[in-house]
């Protein structure tokens, strides 16, 4: 068998994995929507069974023989089939240093301590959670001494979630962008302008939500026949099949707000997931290329497009339509309303200047939980101190406070930097994009077909055939730069508080 031989057997079997382990996403999403509570001792040794098969898989000697011999194909500089080959000997490599039995009982306990944090949550009772936390902390703490570091147990699990990042460089960034965000948050507060956020607040029908949130989603081109919408706790989106990409939204029957910016950021998911290419599904490169790309698409949808004011041009007669409570408030009020900066302690009801001081936040401790110098039991009362220290204010329950995110308790170690990451790539793309289109003119004509296009080209049809920073200079013309991220937002707090 030559190279290129094993390297065509190697991807129809990848690709078959690929096909079974997409009924496990399908799983998640039955469990993080309407799964009965009782299901989930079977639904973790579903999720276990899948993992096990995986690991096997991937770890084995078939596996590793195929792989090497494709490796000594000459395969063309950014070819799919090198980046198929890197990304798969990637996988291998760090699969091959956890032991099975550690892999499977991380997936268990996940899955279990998942369904014991919305009991927690709902009950606000810290201590129902903080032993399966515990445990979970140390079941990655050991991922992280198999799998290796340099400098810190982080940077292992940083790794999964972006290649080669380490915890030196996004506390650098993070310390810029900190001084920055508390700079202008100065501003904010010394200006005599408020936002009238209380005009936003009233009783809006879950149901009509649903309805106006379809709406939007079918506007801009969310494909509701490869798609579907529906409720959750914590909002997400999963890709199943290119042609089955799922979001959730949550409903505050007082906040018309939280679902659509909600809906806006996962259908930002979901279009990035749409767009990757479909002949590649099943392949590693056919997969995104990271989280923070895939955040950078979500906060663009969210913030960048849903709260500026061209996009309520178009929308807000509609609103009007389904709520005539609006009919009694002007549009510009509205718009004010929705881009409201004020510190608050739910991250993702955050407004776009201080939501990135919620990711330092949780960098910050996460970090130290998983180097150790940081004890679970110790975790509600550092969060509720740092949150002061940045915010000003004090959580009043656990919910407002370290209860308020699934990430730890599904054993999410090293996923929270990319929200902010995504953040500074969105800045860089509207950057680049206004100087080749008119942007805001598009938006205001509800002509986002363009716009989508755009992304397409630039980063959806990629995939994962580049790394990160690669993909990013190759959109935008530049490297990763944060100051793109201080300048949208200081312009944005020019425009609201002068």
């Amino acid at each position: 068998m030559n190279a290129k031989e094993a390297y065509e057997t190697l991807i129809i079997k990848v690709k078959k994995l690929s096909y079974i382990l997409s009924a496990r996403s399908l799983l998640a999403w039955d469990q993080r929507t309407y799964m009965p509570r009782k299901a989930i001792e079977f639904r973790s040794k579903q999720f276990s069974a899948f993992a096990e098969y995986e690991h096997r898989f991937i770890t084995s000697e078939e596996f590793a023989k195929l792989l090497s011999k494709a490796e000594e194909g000459n395969w063309p500089k950014d070819s799919h089939e090198r980046m198929n080959l890197f990304w798969l000997r990637r996988a291998h490599d760090r699969m091959v240093k956890i032991p099975l039995d550690l892999q499977l009982r991380l997936v268990r306990k996940s899955a279990e301590t998942e369904v014991i944090w919305r009991e927690a949550k709902r009950k606000e009772d810290a201590t129902l959670i903080l032993p399966h936390l515990s445990e979970i902390v140390s079941l990655k703490r050991e991922v992280a001494r198999h799998l290796g570091y340099s400098d810190e147990p982080y940077d292992a699990l940083l790794d999964s979630y972006e290649p080669g990042l380490k915890a030196k460089e996004v506390e650098r960034i993070f310390y810029k962008i900190k001084g920055e965000i508390l700079r202008l948050l100065r501003k904010v507060r010394n200006s005599s302008k408020k936002a009238p956020v209380h005009l936003i607040h009233g009783h809006f029908p879950a149901e009509t939500q649903r309805e106006f949130n379809l709406f939007i989603l079918k506007s801009i081109g969310y494909d509701l026949e490869a798609g579907r919408l529906d409720e959750t706790t914590h909002p997400f989106a999963i890709r199943v099949t290119p042609k089955d990409v799922r979001i959730t939204t949550r409903y505050k029957e007082n906040d018309i707000t939280d679902a659509i910016f909600s809906t806006l950021h996962e259908m930002g998911h979901a279009l990035y997931n749409s767009n990757l290419p479909e002949e590649w599904f099943g392949e590693p490169v056919g997969s995104a290329a990271s989280l923070s790309i895939h955040e950078s698409q979500s906060r663009f949808w969210e913030n960048i497009v849903g709260r500026s004011f061209s996009f309520w041009k178009v929308f807000y007669p509609f609103l009007r339509a389904f709520f005539p409570y609006f009919w009694e408030v002007s549009l510009e009020d509205f718009v004010f309303a929705i881009n409201g900066i004020k510190p608050s302690f739910i991250r993702i009801e955050a407004d776009e200047l201080t939501y990135n001081l919620h990711i330092v936040l949780r960098f910050e401790l996460e970090r130290a939980l998983i180097n150790g110098e940081l004890d679970v039991k110790d975790l509600p009362d550092r969060w509720d101190e740092k949150f002061k220290e940045l915010f000003g204010i004090e959580p009043r329950k656990p919910s407002e406070g370290f209860l308020q995110d699934i990430h730890w308790y599904s054993g999410s170690f090293g996923y929270f930097p990319t929200y902010t990451l995504g953040n500074i790539i969105a800045a860089q793309l509207l950057a680049k994009m206004i100087q080749e289109m008119d942007l805001y003119e598009l938006i205001e004509r509800g002509e986002f077909k363009p716009i989508v296009e755009w992304l397409k080209d630039r980063v959806h049809r990629h995939g994962s055939l580049f790394l990160t920073s690669e993909l990013v200079e190759k959109a935008t013309g530049e490297p990763l730069n944060p100051t793109h991220l201080i300048g949208y937002l200081s312009q944005k707090v020019e425009t609201f508080y002068g």
